[in-house]
């Protein structure tokens, strides 16, 4: 469950004469009439006059009025032709000086997954994100982009050659092309800062910026806003970095060109209705349209915008924050609020019982002006920006189905940008303003249930595949071996797929790291087919040989018999060989342990554990350990020792989930109950998981396996 967080009405509201009519109501209803009747027009011509002052009151094509639409027309065909990438004036290792003479820097942001926070954790969020809100006393604009996911620098990574060598590499290839034609996204989250904002008065700006020293005080001042940000942001769950040097330099590219195609760019190409329509560009200048947010429910959920980026298609969300002074603030809210009241009195004055509307504004109002007096929020004027888009026209219409679906599933109200695309054009920008300036007086409060660092993380680069996103169908690619600690717990019940899963991450870890060596140790003989397929050999225990004897083979080892007490003495000293075997070099190595629980079990076995994933990091040795359930681990002051230094832990499906394991994984109730309905590839073609990875990953997957991975495995489970 999500949280929920107060929101007020539209709170900027007209009077209305008879409850009906505003004033500009008023002057489209007779304008007409009036000007006909003081010409001394025929009556046909005044009734006609008349009908016409309806319609214009009546007919909002595109949901703006004739009058609107007769001041934006004339507006957008002269500022269509002047729609051009934002000047750079100058770059520097941290910012960049932008043609109107203000200074910008970026700051990225890592998200994390908000979906599997408890609301406790979610609430936290929200605080963090507030506090950041409350803070600034200067505008911020935070971009999510969305951009396809293409998987060819992991593939080019991967392989070296253009042909595969056995049919595991070639269908594993034939899975990352497959997975990469599902039109995945992945979504970036950037914070735009600037100083020395351009005022609009040419004398004002000129004193204030146009000298040395004033011009090092606005690089002093974004320096200064880009730290308290970053300390504002920095938490457990989020990361803030500061874009510099060449990372700085790509962004801006980016940013202001896109990647132009060989025929040149000749500009976005607006049209009333699209920001730009670039059939096939692949740049800031393809398909997009935008819609800005008009009016919120009275509850919102924490993070929304994150169900908008989840669509099938591409959207990019632009949030726009400025701070308000309080004072002023207040004061503007003061007067709503007699306004209000006074609206209310007359309408009961006059019999009229449709108040509920200006009661619950009313409310609204008063909520306000105490959260402010209490000071547990501050005035902000917040704008929210959704542009879809595409290289194909089709696709972008599509999505922007999909958006207004989730906004009004949501019963959040949105406005097109008819006529006003130039505006918008450079509103979803990071580097323009706002011309758009559709923002709404909120509390910092409501504000920050736009939480916009709720995505998934997503990696194109290295790693294994281990399964696809159930949330957006992204695939979840994570490199061991680039964690502070490269182990991993792998936990599940009887039949829940731990098996056949980790042996999936040994056939596609072979294919995916050079000169790696898997080491199995293997109580319940389930993975000699699996290193015999990698060309590795399978050895009985007790083993008396030197393990430098293995070379650079895979092996695995084998009890001769499963479920013998004697094992479990000759396991905890195979583990020992095979920790001071690791520690002569800094090979990359993949040792899995299954059946952990023998060791946890055995008060030797567990300290050895213990030292070994401690160790494993400095040796470059990757662990993997496999058990029925997490409690095996969290019972004992070892077994917790070894989940805290384990980044990665796996969770299956479990039969049973004891408040020890919730308590120490800190498990939503929403996790628990997943816990338990998690597929099974008994059940299903697919077994599905629960996937953390300490700052970096906390989300559920599906995880399937190609038919050459599948027909090893299988021969192993004969």
């Amino acid at each position: 469950m999500s949280l929920k967080i107060k929101a007020p009405g539209k709170l900027d509201i007209d009077t209305k004469l008879f409850g009906q009519f505003t004033v500009k109501d008023l002057i489209r209803l007779l304008t007409p009439a009036t000007l006909a009747y003081f010409t001394n027009m025929s009556i046909p011509v005044l009734i006609s006059a008349s009908i016409l002052g309806v319609i214009w009151y009546r007919w909002t094509p595109a949901d703006q009025h004739i009058d609107q639409l007769a001041y934006h027309a004339p507006r957008w065909l002269i500022n269509k032709r002047k729609l051009e990438n934002p000047g750079i004036q100058a770059r520097s290792n941290s910012q960049v000086t932008l043609e109107d003479g203000s200074k910008a820097a970026i700051i990225q942001v890592s998200p994390t997954n908000i979906d599997m926070k408890t609301e406790t954790e979610q609430g936290a969020l929200h605080n963090i994100y507030q506090d950041l809100l409350d803070t600034v006393s200067y505008p911020i604009h935070i971009h999510s982009q969305q951009r396809s996911l293409n998987l060819r620098k992991y593939k080019s990574n991967t392989w070296s050659k253009p042909y595969r060598s056995t049919d595991l590499e070639k269908e594993y290839a034939e899975y990352i092309d497959s997975i990469s034609e599902e039109e995945q996204s992945t979504t970036k989250h950037y914070i735009v800062l600037k100083s020395g904002e351009i005022t609009g008065h040419r004398l004002l700006d000129k004193i204030r910026y146009n000298t040395s020293s004033r011009k090092g005080i606005r690089k002093n001042e974004l320096n200064n806003r880009c730290r308290e940000v970053i300390t504002t942001v920095n938490t457990a769950d989020l990361q803030a970095e500061r874009l510099t040097g060449a990372e700085l330099r790509s962004k801006i590219t980016q940013f202001t060109t896109g990647n132009i195609d060989s025929a040149g760019d000749t500009g976005p190409q607006p049209s009333p209705n699209w920001n730009s329509r670039r059939e096939n560009h692949i740049s800031s200048h393809h398909y997009r349209k935008t819609l800005y947010i008009s009016e919120y429910p009275s509850n919102i959920q924490l993070g929304w915008p994150v169900q908008l980026l989840r669509i099938n298609g591409l959207v990019d969300i632009t949030q726009v924050i400025k701070p308000r002074d309080t004072g002023k603030a207040t004061k503007k809210l003061q007067r709503i609020s007699e306004k209000l009241n006074a609206e209310i009195d007359s309408f009961l004055s006059h019999g009229y019982r449709g108040t509920n509307k200006l009661e619950s504004l009313l409310e609204d109002t008063e909520w306000i002006l105490d959260l402010f007096a209490d000071r547990e929020a501050q005035p902000v004027d917040h704008a929210v920006y959704i542009t879809p888009h595409s290289k194909s026209k089709t696709k972008c219409r599509q999505a922007l189905r999909q958006v207004k679906n989730r906004l009004d599933t949501q019963q959040i109200k949105y406005r097109n940008t008819f006529l006003r695309t130039d505006q918008a054009y450079k509103t979803q920008q990071p580097l323009y303003p706002d011309p758009l300036n559709e923002t709404q007086l909120v509390p910092s409060t409501t504000a920050a249930a736009g939480f916009p660092f709720g995505t998934q993380q997503t990696s194109q680069k290295k790693g294994v595949i281990y399964g696809v996103d159930t949330s957006d169908e992204a695939p979840i690619l994570a490199d061991r071996f680039s964690w502070s600690s490269h182990s991993m717990a792998r936990m599940g019940m009887v039949g829940s797929g731990k098996s056949y899963t980790t042996k999936i991450e040994l056939l596609r870890s072979d294919i995916v790291y050079d000169d790696l060596q898997i080491i199995a140790v293997d109580p319940k003989k389930e993975y000699q087919k699996v290193i015999q397929s990698l060309n590795g050999v399978c050895v009985r225990l007790p083993y008396s040989g030197d393990l430098d004897q293995l070379g650079d083979r895979h092996a695995c080892f084998q009890v001769k018999e499963r479920g013998q007490r004697d094992d479990v003495n000759t396991l905890v000293d195979l583990v020992q060989d095979i920790y001071r075997y690791t520690s002569k070099n800094q090979r990359k190595t993949l040792v899995l342990i299954d059946e952990a629980r023998i060791l946890m079990n055995h008060e030797t076995g567990r300290q050895v554990l213990n030292q070994f994933v401690l160790e494993a990091r400095d040796t470059n040795t990757a662990i993997t350990l496999v058990t029925q359930n997490a409690s095996h681990f969290t019972y004992c002051r070892e077994g917790q020792e070894i989940l805290d230094n384990m980044p990665g832990k796996v969770f299956m499906r479990h039969d049973r989930v004891p408040d020890s394991v919730v308590e120490y994984f800190q498990l939503s109730e929403r996790e628990r109950q997943e816990l338990h309905e998690l597929k099974t590839g008994t059940d299903s073609p697919y077994s599905e998981a629960l996937l953390k990875i300490s700052g970096k990953l906390d989300t559920r997957i599906r995880i399937e396996s190609t038919d050459t991975e599948h027909r090893i495995i299988e021969q192993e489970e004969k």
